[in-house]
Protein backbone atom coordinates (compact mmCIF):
# COMPACT_ATOMS: atom_id res chain seq x y z
CA UNK A 1 0.00 0.00 0.00
CA UNK A 2 1.21 3.48 -0.73
CA UNK A 3 1.61 6.02 2.00
CA UNK A 4 -0.94 6.58 4.76
CA UNK A 5 -3.52 3.84 4.71
CA UNK A 6 -7.24 4.35 4.80
CA UNK A 7 -8.74 2.86 7.94
CA UNK A 8 -10.06 -0.69 7.82
CA UNK A 9 -13.66 0.36 8.45
CA UNK A 10 -13.49 2.62 5.41
CA UNK A 11 -11.95 -0.11 3.26
CA UNK A 12 -14.63 -2.61 4.32
CA UNK A 13 -17.28 -0.63 2.44
CA UNK A 14 -18.67 -1.14 -1.02
CA UNK A 15 -19.82 0.94 -3.94
CA UNK A 16 -23.54 1.69 -3.97
CA UNK A 17 -25.65 3.55 -6.50
CA UNK A 18 -25.89 7.21 -5.55
CA UNK A 19 -27.85 8.57 -8.51
CA UNK A 20 -28.86 5.81 -10.88
CA UNK A 21 -30.61 5.81 -14.24
CA UNK A 22 -33.86 4.13 -15.12
CA UNK A 23 -34.94 3.82 -18.73
CA UNK A 24 -33.11 4.52 -21.95
CA UNK A 25 -32.53 7.48 -24.20
CA UNK A 26 -34.83 10.45 -23.83
CA UNK A 27 -36.95 8.55 -21.31
CA UNK A 28 -34.06 7.95 -18.95
CA UNK A 29 -34.69 9.24 -15.43
CA UNK A 30 -32.14 10.06 -12.75
CA UNK A 31 -33.10 8.84 -9.27
CA UNK A 32 -31.34 8.86 -5.92
CA UNK A 33 -31.26 5.29 -4.64
CA UNK A 34 -32.97 4.37 -1.37
CA UNK A 35 -29.75 2.74 -0.21
CA UNK A 36 -27.84 5.98 -0.73
CA UNK A 37 -30.50 8.02 1.07
CA UNK A 38 -30.47 5.66 4.05
CA UNK A 39 -26.68 5.83 4.20
CA UNK A 40 -26.59 9.61 3.93
CA UNK A 41 -29.13 9.97 6.74
CA UNK A 42 -26.53 8.52 9.11
CA UNK A 43 -23.93 11.21 8.40
CA UNK A 44 -23.42 14.38 10.37
CA UNK A 45 -21.47 17.43 9.18
CA UNK A 46 -18.88 18.33 8.27
CA UNK A 47 -19.03 16.09 5.19
CA UNK A 48 -16.64 16.40 2.27
CA UNK A 49 -17.53 14.84 -1.08
CA UNK A 50 -14.77 14.05 -3.53
CA UNK A 51 -16.22 13.29 -6.97
CA UNK A 52 -14.04 11.81 -9.66
CA UNK A 53 -14.98 12.68 -13.25
CA UNK A 54 -13.19 11.87 -16.49
CA UNK A 55 -13.45 10.38 -19.92
CA UNK A 56 -14.40 6.73 -20.05
CA UNK A 57 -11.60 4.18 -20.23
CA UNK A 58 -8.95 6.51 -18.78
CA UNK A 59 -8.39 4.55 -15.57
CA UNK A 60 -10.74 6.70 -13.52
CA UNK A 61 -12.08 3.81 -11.43
CA UNK A 62 -8.53 2.59 -10.81
CA UNK A 63 -7.72 6.01 -9.44
CA UNK A 64 -10.67 5.65 -7.09
CA UNK A 65 -10.22 2.02 -6.08
CA UNK A 66 -6.47 1.75 -5.63
CA UNK A 67 -5.30 5.31 -5.11
CA UNK A 68 -8.08 6.60 -2.86
CA UNK A 69 -9.84 3.54 -1.41
CA UNK A 70 -6.80 1.26 -1.49
CA UNK A 71 -8.98 -1.81 -2.03
CA UNK A 72 -8.18 -4.73 -4.30
CA UNK A 73 -10.96 -6.34 -6.31
CA UNK A 74 -13.82 -5.05 -4.13
CA UNK A 75 -14.03 -1.40 -5.13
CA UNK A 76 -16.09 0.32 -7.79
CA UNK A 77 -16.67 -1.75 -10.91
CA UNK A 78 -13.79 -1.74 -13.37
CA UNK A 79 -13.86 -3.21 -16.84
CA UNK A 80 -11.22 -4.08 -19.44
CA UNK A 81 -13.32 -3.18 -22.46
CA UNK A 82 -14.15 0.08 -24.20
CA UNK A 83 -17.63 0.18 -22.65
CA UNK A 84 -18.33 2.45 -19.70
CA UNK A 85 -18.85 0.33 -16.56
CA UNK A 86 -20.09 2.90 -14.08
CA UNK A 87 -23.55 4.27 -14.92
CA UNK A 88 -24.77 7.40 -13.19
CA UNK A 89 -23.06 8.30 -9.92
CA UNK A 90 -21.84 5.75 -7.39
CA UNK A 91 -20.84 6.29 -3.79
CA UNK A 92 -18.61 4.44 -1.35
CA UNK A 93 -20.85 3.52 1.58
CA UNK A 94 -18.26 4.14 4.28
CA UNK A 95 -16.98 7.62 5.13
CA UNK A 96 -13.31 8.19 5.80
CA UNK A 97 -12.46 10.28 8.85
CA UNK A 98 -9.99 12.87 7.60
CA UNK A 99 -8.21 15.52 9.65
CA UNK A 100 -7.87 18.85 7.88
CA UNK A 101 -4.97 21.26 8.32
CA UNK A 102 -6.93 23.23 10.93
CA UNK A 103 -7.64 20.07 12.93
CA UNK A 104 -11.24 19.69 11.75
CA UNK A 105 -12.36 16.07 11.39
CA UNK A 106 -14.32 15.63 8.17
CA UNK A 107 -16.35 12.68 6.91
CA UNK A 108 -14.98 12.19 3.40
CA UNK A 109 -17.24 10.51 0.83
CA UNK A 110 -15.86 9.18 -2.43
CA UNK A 111 -18.13 9.41 -5.50
CA UNK A 112 -17.31 7.75 -8.81
CA UNK A 113 -19.11 8.82 -11.97
CA UNK A 114 -20.02 7.41 -15.30
CA UNK A 115 -17.23 8.04 -17.78
CA UNK A 116 -18.03 10.87 -20.15
CA UNK A 117 -17.72 10.48 -23.91
CA UNK A 118 -18.70 6.79 -23.92
CA UNK A 119 -20.09 5.18 -27.06
CA UNK A 120 -23.60 4.78 -25.61
CA UNK A 121 -24.08 8.34 -24.34
CA UNK A 122 -24.47 11.74 -25.98
CA UNK A 123 -23.02 15.10 -25.02
CA UNK A 124 -26.22 16.18 -23.28
CA UNK A 125 -26.14 13.11 -21.05
CA UNK A 126 -22.47 13.70 -20.26
CA UNK A 127 -23.24 17.32 -19.36
CA UNK A 128 -25.87 16.16 -16.88
CA UNK A 129 -23.47 13.72 -15.22
CA UNK A 130 -20.80 16.40 -15.14
CA UNK A 131 -23.19 18.97 -13.64
CA UNK A 132 -24.52 16.57 -10.99
CA UNK A 133 -21.04 15.62 -9.86
CA UNK A 134 -19.96 19.25 -9.85
CA UNK A 135 -22.88 20.58 -7.82
CA UNK A 136 -22.91 17.74 -5.29
CA UNK A 137 -19.20 17.65 -4.53
CA UNK A 138 -16.94 19.83 -2.45
CA UNK A 139 -13.80 18.51 -4.18
CA UNK A 140 -14.10 17.96 -7.93
CA UNK A 141 -11.39 15.68 -9.27
CA UNK A 142 -10.97 15.56 -13.03
CA UNK A 143 -9.01 12.58 -14.32
CA UNK A 144 -7.26 12.65 -17.69
CA UNK A 145 -4.37 10.90 -19.38
CA UNK A 146 -1.20 12.26 -20.98
CA UNK A 147 -0.92 16.01 -20.52
CA UNK A 148 -2.98 19.19 -20.36
CA UNK A 149 -2.95 19.97 -24.04
CA UNK A 150 -5.51 21.18 -26.54
CA UNK A 151 -7.09 17.73 -26.70
CA UNK A 152 -7.40 17.57 -22.92
CA UNK A 153 -8.97 21.02 -22.85
CA UNK A 154 -11.37 19.97 -25.56
CA UNK A 155 -12.50 17.05 -23.37
CA UNK A 156 -13.52 19.66 -20.81
CA UNK A 157 -15.76 21.44 -23.28
CA UNK A 158 -18.61 20.35 -21.00
CA UNK A 159 -17.65 23.31 -18.86
CA UNK A 160 -19.12 25.53 -21.55
CA UNK A 161 -22.40 23.63 -21.27
CA UNK A 162 -22.61 24.32 -17.53
CA UNK A 163 -24.02 27.76 -18.12
CA UNK A 164 -26.88 26.13 -20.04
CA UNK A 165 -27.72 23.55 -17.39
CA UNK A 166 -27.07 25.49 -14.18
CA UNK A 167 -28.64 28.61 -12.73
CA UNK A 168 -27.79 30.08 -9.34
CA UNK A 169 -31.04 31.97 -8.68
CA UNK A 170 -34.67 31.28 -9.51
CA UNK A 171 -36.46 33.75 -11.77
CA UNK A 172 -33.19 35.18 -13.02
CA UNK A 173 -32.80 34.95 -16.79
CA UNK A 174 -29.92 37.39 -16.99
CA UNK A 175 -26.48 36.00 -17.90
CA UNK A 176 -24.54 34.87 -14.86
CA UNK A 177 -20.82 35.44 -14.53
CA UNK A 178 -18.09 33.02 -13.63
CA UNK A 179 -17.71 34.80 -10.32
CA UNK A 180 -21.35 34.04 -9.53
CA UNK A 181 -20.89 30.35 -10.32
CA UNK A 182 -17.64 30.16 -8.39
CA UNK A 183 -19.49 30.87 -5.15
CA UNK A 184 -21.26 27.53 -5.52
CA UNK A 185 -18.66 25.41 -7.30
CA UNK A 186 -16.25 23.07 -5.48
CA UNK A 187 -12.48 23.04 -5.28
CA UNK A 188 -11.00 21.66 -8.50
CA UNK A 189 -8.18 19.12 -8.79
CA UNK A 190 -6.91 17.99 -12.16
CA UNK A 191 -5.17 14.62 -11.98
CA UNK A 192 -3.07 13.95 -15.07
CA UNK A 193 -2.29 10.24 -15.41
CA UNK A 194 0.60 8.66 -17.36
CA UNK A 195 2.34 12.01 -17.37
CA UNK A 196 5.63 11.71 -19.25
CA UNK A 197 6.69 15.35 -19.57
CA UNK A 198 9.16 17.27 -17.47
CA UNK A 199 7.65 19.78 -15.08
CA UNK A 200 9.59 22.84 -16.19
CA UNK A 201 8.85 26.21 -17.72
CA UNK A 202 9.99 27.60 -21.03
CA UNK A 203 13.35 28.43 -19.51
CA UNK A 204 13.86 24.89 -18.27
CA UNK A 205 13.32 25.82 -14.63
CA UNK A 206 11.39 23.33 -12.44
CA UNK A 207 7.75 24.13 -11.77
CA UNK A 208 5.07 22.54 -9.63
CA UNK A 209 2.04 20.68 -10.92
CA UNK A 210 -0.12 23.65 -9.97
CA UNK A 211 2.11 26.01 -11.94
CA UNK A 212 1.87 23.61 -14.85
CA UNK A 213 -1.94 23.86 -14.66
CA UNK A 214 -1.87 27.65 -14.49
CA UNK A 215 0.35 27.78 -17.54
CA UNK A 216 -1.94 25.43 -19.44
CA UNK A 217 -4.93 27.64 -18.60
CA UNK A 218 -3.30 30.79 -19.88
CA UNK A 219 -5.22 31.90 -23.00
CA UNK A 220 -3.30 31.39 -26.21
CA UNK A 221 -2.83 33.81 -29.07
CA UNK A 222 -4.89 33.33 -32.17
CA UNK A 223 -8.18 34.26 -33.75
CA UNK A 224 -9.27 30.94 -35.16
CA UNK A 225 -12.57 29.49 -34.06
CA UNK A 226 -10.74 26.56 -32.49
CA UNK A 227 -8.44 28.82 -30.51
CA UNK A 228 -11.38 30.89 -29.28
CA UNK A 229 -13.24 27.77 -28.15
CA UNK A 230 -10.19 26.57 -26.20
CA UNK A 231 -9.64 29.98 -24.69
CA UNK A 232 -13.27 30.15 -23.64
CA UNK A 233 -12.83 26.85 -21.83
CA UNK A 234 -9.69 28.24 -20.18
CA UNK A 235 -11.47 31.41 -19.08
CA UNK A 236 -14.38 29.45 -17.64
CA UNK A 237 -12.11 27.11 -15.72
CA UNK A 238 -10.27 30.10 -14.29
CA UNK A 239 -13.51 31.86 -13.38
CA UNK A 240 -15.46 28.86 -12.13
CA UNK A 241 -12.67 27.33 -10.03
CA UNK A 242 -10.61 29.92 -8.18
CA UNK A 243 -9.56 27.11 -5.81
CA UNK A 244 -7.76 24.80 -8.23
CA UNK A 245 -4.77 22.50 -8.21
CA UNK A 246 -3.10 19.79 -10.24
CA UNK A 247 -1.33 16.49 -9.60
CA UNK A 248 0.66 14.63 -12.23
CA UNK A 249 1.27 10.88 -12.01
CA UNK A 250 3.81 8.78 -13.86
CA UNK A 251 2.71 5.64 -15.61
CA UNK A 252 2.30 3.02 -12.86
CA UNK A 253 3.98 0.16 -14.72
CA UNK A 254 6.13 -0.30 -17.81
CA UNK A 255 4.63 -3.55 -19.06
CA UNK A 256 1.55 -2.60 -21.11
CA UNK A 257 0.18 -6.13 -20.83
CA UNK A 258 -0.23 -5.53 -17.10
CA UNK A 259 -2.21 -2.31 -17.48
CA UNK A 260 -5.55 -4.11 -17.57
CA UNK A 261 -4.65 -5.83 -14.29
CA UNK A 262 -3.75 -2.69 -12.35
CA UNK A 263 -6.70 -3.21 -10.05
CA UNK A 264 -5.08 -6.33 -8.56
CA UNK A 265 -1.33 -5.68 -8.84
CA UNK A 266 0.54 -5.29 -5.55
CA UNK A 267 1.94 -1.88 -4.72
CA UNK A 268 5.39 -3.41 -4.57
CA UNK A 269 5.16 -4.29 -8.26
CA UNK A 270 4.41 -0.70 -9.29
CA UNK A 271 6.98 1.96 -10.09
CA UNK A 272 8.34 3.53 -6.87
CA UNK A 273 7.98 7.04 -8.29
CA UNK A 274 4.33 6.37 -9.07
CA UNK A 275 3.72 5.00 -5.57
CA UNK A 276 5.30 8.12 -4.08
CA UNK A 277 3.12 10.35 -6.24
CA UNK A 278 -0.01 8.42 -5.23
CA UNK A 279 0.94 8.93 -1.59
CA UNK A 280 1.12 12.66 -2.19
CA UNK A 281 -2.20 12.63 -4.06
CA UNK A 282 -3.90 10.75 -1.26
CA UNK A 283 -2.58 13.15 1.38
CA UNK A 284 -3.74 16.11 -0.68
CA UNK A 285 -7.27 14.77 -1.12
CA UNK A 286 -7.61 13.47 2.44
CA UNK A 287 -6.20 16.63 3.97
CA UNK A 288 -7.70 19.34 1.78
CA UNK A 289 -11.21 18.20 0.84
CA UNK A 290 -13.39 21.02 2.19
CA UNK A 291 -16.78 20.34 3.82
CA UNK A 292 -19.72 20.50 1.45
CA UNK A 293 -21.62 23.71 2.14
CA UNK A 294 -24.26 25.86 0.56
CA UNK A 295 -25.00 29.48 1.42
CA UNK A 296 -22.48 29.26 4.25
CA UNK A 297 -24.11 26.21 5.86
CA UNK A 298 -22.29 22.88 6.17
CA UNK A 299 -24.60 20.20 4.81
CA UNK A 300 -25.44 17.02 6.66
CA UNK A 301 -26.23 13.72 4.96
CA UNK A 302 -29.96 14.40 4.94
CA UNK A 303 -29.46 17.70 3.14
CA UNK A 304 -27.06 16.16 0.62
CA UNK A 305 -29.65 13.50 -0.19
CA UNK A 306 -32.33 16.13 -0.70
CA UNK A 307 -30.01 18.24 -2.82
CA UNK A 308 -29.32 15.23 -5.04
CA UNK A 309 -33.05 14.58 -5.37
CA UNK A 310 -33.78 18.21 -6.22
CA UNK A 311 -31.14 18.25 -8.97
CA UNK A 312 -32.26 14.86 -10.32
CA UNK A 313 -35.86 16.05 -10.45
CA UNK A 314 -34.85 19.18 -12.37
CA UNK A 315 -32.96 17.09 -14.92
CA UNK A 316 -35.87 14.68 -15.31
CA UNK A 317 -38.23 17.61 -15.93
CA UNK A 318 -35.88 19.10 -18.51
CA UNK A 319 -35.27 22.18 -16.39
CA UNK A 320 -32.02 23.89 -15.49
CA UNK A 321 -30.26 22.85 -12.31
CA UNK A 322 -31.29 25.85 -10.25
CA UNK A 323 -29.13 26.13 -7.16
CA UNK A 324 -31.46 28.66 -5.54
CA UNK A 325 -34.54 26.47 -5.99
CA UNK A 326 -32.66 23.38 -4.87
CA UNK A 327 -31.46 25.19 -1.78
CA UNK A 328 -35.02 26.24 -0.96
CA UNK A 329 -36.13 22.60 -1.17
CA UNK A 330 -33.16 21.45 0.90
CA UNK A 331 -33.78 24.14 3.50
CA UNK A 332 -37.45 23.23 3.75
CA UNK A 333 -36.60 19.54 4.12
CA UNK A 334 -33.81 20.23 6.61
CA UNK A 335 -36.01 22.52 8.69
CA UNK A 336 -38.88 20.04 8.64
CA UNK A 337 -36.51 17.38 9.90
CA UNK A 338 -35.11 19.85 12.43
CA UNK A 339 -38.62 20.26 13.82
CA UNK A 340 -38.95 16.47 14.08
CA UNK A 341 -35.58 16.25 15.84
CA UNK A 342 -36.56 19.02 18.25
CA UNK A 343 -39.90 17.37 19.03
CA UNK A 344 -38.08 14.07 19.48
CA UNK A 345 -35.74 15.73 21.99
CA UNK A 346 -38.70 17.13 23.93
CA UNK A 347 -40.38 13.70 23.90
CA UNK A 348 -37.19 12.03 25.09
CA UNK A 349 -36.76 14.48 27.97
CA UNK A 350 -40.44 14.13 28.85
CA UNK A 351 -40.12 10.33 28.91
CA UNK A 352 -37.10 10.56 31.21
CA UNK A 353 -39.04 12.89 33.48
CA UNK A 354 -41.97 10.50 33.51
CA UNK A 355 -39.87 7.51 34.50
CA UNK A 356 -37.59 9.18 37.04
CA UNK A 357 -39.30 12.26 38.47
CA UNK A 358 -43.07 12.22 38.09
CA UNK A 359 -45.42 12.88 39.68
CA UNK A 360 -44.36 16.49 40.04
CA UNK A 361 -46.00 19.54 41.54
CA UNK A 362 -47.67 21.70 38.88
CA UNK A 363 -45.03 24.42 39.17
CA UNK A 364 -42.19 21.91 38.89
CA UNK A 365 -43.82 20.34 35.84
CA UNK A 366 -44.18 23.77 34.24
CA UNK A 367 -40.49 24.44 34.94
CA UNK A 368 -39.52 21.15 33.28
CA UNK A 369 -41.73 21.97 30.29
CA UNK A 370 -40.15 25.41 29.87
CA UNK A 371 -36.65 23.93 30.11
CA UNK A 372 -37.43 21.17 27.60
CA UNK A 373 -39.05 23.70 25.26
CA UNK A 374 -36.03 25.98 25.34
CA UNK A 375 -33.72 23.05 24.63
CA UNK A 376 -35.91 21.92 21.74
CA UNK A 377 -35.97 25.43 20.27
CA UNK A 378 -32.20 25.66 20.62
CA UNK A 379 -31.82 22.37 18.74
CA UNK A 380 -34.14 23.67 16.03
CA UNK A 381 -31.97 26.75 15.61
CA UNK A 382 -28.82 24.63 15.51
CA UNK A 383 -30.14 22.16 12.92
CA UNK A 384 -32.17 24.51 10.74
CA UNK A 385 -30.99 26.61 7.83
CA UNK A 386 -32.05 30.02 6.64
CA UNK A 387 -33.18 33.08 8.55
CA UNK A 388 -36.96 32.81 8.26
CA UNK A 389 -37.86 30.12 10.78
CA UNK A 390 -41.22 31.50 11.95
CA UNK A 391 -43.20 28.78 10.19
CA UNK A 392 -41.08 26.00 11.66
CA UNK A 393 -40.95 27.57 15.12
CA UNK A 394 -44.75 27.77 15.12
CA UNK A 395 -44.96 24.14 14.02
CA UNK A 396 -42.56 23.14 16.79
CA UNK A 397 -44.52 25.07 19.41
CA UNK A 398 -47.77 23.45 18.31
CA UNK A 399 -46.32 19.95 18.49
CA UNK A 400 -44.67 20.65 21.85
CA UNK A 401 -47.99 21.83 23.29
CA UNK A 402 -49.50 18.52 22.20
CA UNK A 403 -46.66 16.63 23.88
CA UNK A 404 -47.05 18.77 27.00
CA UNK A 405 -50.76 18.00 27.18
CA UNK A 406 -49.93 14.29 27.18
CA UNK A 407 -47.25 14.89 29.81
CA UNK A 408 -49.69 16.73 32.05
CA UNK A 409 -52.28 13.97 31.67
CA UNK A 410 -49.68 11.39 32.64
CA UNK A 411 -48.50 13.50 35.56
CA UNK A 412 -52.10 13.89 36.76
CA UNK A 413 -52.63 10.14 36.51
CA UNK A 414 -49.45 9.37 38.44
CA UNK A 415 -50.20 12.16 40.93
CA UNK A 416 -53.64 10.69 41.55
CA UNK A 417 -52.18 7.23 42.12
CA UNK A 418 -49.40 8.60 44.33
CA UNK A 419 -51.77 10.75 46.38
CA UNK A 420 -54.04 7.78 46.98
CA UNK A 421 -51.11 5.56 48.01
CA UNK A 422 -49.78 8.22 50.40
CA UNK A 423 -53.25 8.78 51.83
CA UNK A 424 -53.74 5.07 52.42
CA UNK A 425 -50.30 4.67 54.01
CA UNK A 426 -50.72 7.72 56.25
CA UNK A 427 -54.26 6.76 57.27
CA UNK A 428 -53.48 3.07 57.85
CA UNK A 429 -52.59 3.43 61.60
CA UNK A 430 -55.80 5.40 62.17
CA UNK A 431 -57.86 2.81 60.33
CA UNK A 432 -56.25 0.13 62.48
CA UNK A 433 -57.13 2.19 65.56
CA UNK A 434 -60.72 2.43 64.43
CA UNK A 435 -60.87 -1.32 63.87
CA UNK A 436 -59.33 -2.01 67.27
CA UNK A 437 -61.72 0.45 68.96
CA UNK A 438 -58.86 2.66 70.13
CA UNK A 439 -60.99 5.77 69.76
CA UNK A 440 -63.64 5.95 72.47
CA UNK A 441 -65.35 8.91 70.84
CA UNK A 442 -65.56 10.45 67.37
CA UNK A 443 -63.88 13.57 68.74
CA UNK A 444 -60.77 11.59 69.63
CA UNK A 445 -60.78 10.01 66.14
CA UNK A 446 -61.22 13.38 64.42
CA UNK A 447 -58.20 14.80 66.23
CA UNK A 448 -56.03 11.96 64.93
CA UNK A 449 -57.52 12.25 61.43
CA UNK A 450 -56.79 15.98 61.11
CA UNK A 451 -53.19 15.37 62.13
CA UNK A 452 -52.87 12.68 59.45
CA UNK A 453 -54.46 15.03 56.92
CA UNK A 454 -51.71 17.60 57.48
CA UNK A 455 -49.09 14.90 56.96
CA UNK A 456 -50.75 13.92 53.69
CA UNK A 457 -50.91 17.51 52.44
CA UNK A 458 -47.20 17.92 53.14
CA UNK A 459 -46.28 14.66 51.39
CA UNK A 460 -48.43 14.79 48.24
CA UNK A 461 -47.15 16.89 45.25
CA UNK A 462 -49.08 20.10 44.73
CA UNK A 463 -51.16 19.16 41.69
CA UNK A 464 -54.75 19.96 40.69
CA UNK A 465 -55.84 16.47 41.79
CA UNK A 466 -54.23 16.72 45.24
CA UNK A 467 -57.18 18.25 47.08
CA UNK A 468 -59.67 16.21 45.08
CA UNK A 469 -58.06 12.87 45.90
CA UNK A 470 -57.52 13.67 49.57
CA UNK A 471 -61.03 15.06 49.95
CA UNK A 472 -62.61 11.97 48.39
CA UNK A 473 -60.43 9.65 50.43
CA UNK A 474 -61.09 11.51 53.67
CA UNK A 475 -64.80 11.65 52.98
CA UNK A 476 -65.05 7.92 52.53
CA UNK A 477 -62.67 7.27 55.43
CA UNK A 478 -64.55 9.55 57.81
CA UNK A 479 -67.87 7.99 56.85
CA UNK A 480 -66.50 4.51 57.40
CA UNK A 481 -64.84 5.41 60.70
CA UNK A 482 -67.92 7.24 61.97
CA UNK A 483 -70.02 4.23 61.18
CA UNK A 484 -67.67 1.92 63.03
CA UNK A 485 -67.38 4.23 66.05
CA UNK A 486 -71.17 4.70 66.20
CA UNK A 487 -71.68 1.00 65.83
CA UNK A 488 -69.24 0.42 68.67
CA UNK A 489 -71.05 2.93 70.82
CA UNK A 490 -74.36 1.27 70.00
CA UNK A 491 -72.95 -2.11 70.88
CA UNK A 492 -71.47 -0.68 74.06
CA UNK A 493 -74.84 0.89 74.95
CA UNK A 494 -76.65 -2.36 74.34
CA UNK A 495 -74.14 -4.23 76.44
CA UNK A 496 -74.43 -1.61 79.16
CA UNK A 497 -78.23 -1.87 79.08
CA UNK A 498 -78.07 -5.62 79.28
CA UNK A 499 -75.67 -5.37 82.19
CA UNK A 500 -77.93 -2.86 83.91
CA UNK A 501 -80.92 -5.07 83.38
CA UNK A 502 -78.99 -7.95 84.79
CA UNK A 503 -77.95 -5.82 87.74
CA UNK A 504 -81.56 -4.68 88.31
CA UNK A 505 -82.78 -8.22 88.01
CA UNK A 506 -80.15 -9.33 90.46
CA UNK A 507 -81.07 -6.50 92.77
CA UNK A 508 -84.72 -7.33 92.41
CA UNK A 509 -84.01 -10.94 93.08
CA UNK A 510 -81.89 -10.00 96.04
CA UNK A 511 -84.62 -7.68 97.26
CA UNK A 512 -87.19 -10.41 96.82
CA UNK A 513 -85.09 -12.86 98.71
CA UNK A 514 -84.45 -10.28 101.36
CA UNK A 515 -88.15 -9.63 101.58
CA UNK A 516 -88.86 -13.29 101.92
CA UNK A 517 -86.20 -13.59 104.53
CA UNK A 518 -87.52 -10.54 106.30
CA UNK A 519 -91.01 -11.90 106.10
CA UNK A 520 -89.82 -15.18 107.47
CA UNK A 521 -87.87 -13.50 110.17
CA UNK A 522 -90.83 -11.23 110.90
CA UNK A 523 -93.14 -14.25 111.24
CA UNK A 524 -90.73 -15.95 113.55
CA UNK A 525 -90.39 -12.76 115.56
CA UNK A 526 -94.14 -12.44 115.81
CA UNK A 527 -94.35 -16.04 116.89
CA UNK A 528 -91.75 -15.49 119.52
CA UNK A 529 -93.49 -12.32 120.58
CA UNK A 530 -96.70 -14.30 120.85
CA UNK A 531 -94.96 -16.92 122.91
CA UNK A 532 -93.48 -14.21 125.11
CA UNK A 533 -96.87 -12.56 125.37
CA UNK A 534 -98.44 -15.83 126.22
CA UNK A 535 -95.68 -16.46 128.72
CA UNK A 536 -96.28 -13.01 130.18
CA UNK A 537 -100.00 -13.70 130.34
CA UNK A 538 -99.32 -16.93 132.07
CA UNK A 539 -96.88 -15.20 134.37
CA UNK A 540 -99.39 -12.51 135.09
CA UNK A 541 -102.02 -15.15 135.78
CA UNK A 542 -99.62 -16.98 138.03
CA UNK A 543 -98.75 -13.80 139.83
CA UNK A 544 -102.43 -13.00 140.23
CA UNK A 545 -103.12 -16.41 141.54
CA UNK A 546 -100.16 -16.01 143.86
CA UNK A 547 -101.43 -12.70 145.18
CA UNK A 548 -104.83 -14.08 145.63
CA UNK A 549 -103.38 -17.04 147.43
CA UNK A 550 -101.41 -14.70 149.60
CA UNK A 551 -104.50 -12.70 150.41
CA UNK A 552 -106.28 -15.79 151.38
CA UNK A 553 -103.40 -16.89 153.45
CA UNK A 554 -103.26 -13.48 155.02
CA UNK A 555 -106.87 -13.59 155.78
CA UNK A 556 -106.55 -17.01 157.24
CA UNK A 557 -103.65 -15.88 159.24
CA UNK A 558 -105.57 -12.99 160.53
CA UNK A 559 -108.32 -15.17 161.25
Amino acid sequence: MAGSAADEEFKSGKGIVFIGMEGEGDKAQFNVSDEAKEFLETLQPPIAIASIVGKYRTGKSFLVNRMLLDVVGNGFQVGATVNSCTKGLWMWNKPLKCVQADGTVVNLLIVDTEGIGSLDADADHDAKIFALALLLSSYFIYNSVGSIDESALNSLSLVVELTKHIRTQSGNDAPETGETFSQFFPAFLWVVRDFALRLEDGNGDPISSKQYLEAALTPTQGFSEGAEVKNRIRRMLLAFFPDRDCVTLKRPIEDESQLQKLDTIDWGDLRPEFVEQVTGLRKKIYGSSPPKSLNGKNLDGHMIGWLAEAYSKSINEGASLNIGDAWAQVANSRNTKAVEEAVSLYSKLAAECKHSEMPLASKDLDDRHNDYTNRARKLLRQNSVGDDLDEFTTELNTKILGEYALLKDENEKLARESALEIAKATYAPIAAGVDSHAYETFKVFESARLKAKQEMLASVPDTPVKTEVLACFMESSVSEAAGKIESKRTLDSEAEMTSLKEQVSAAQHEASQTKIQLEKETGELKLREEHVRQDLEKTKESEQEAREEMEREKKRYEE
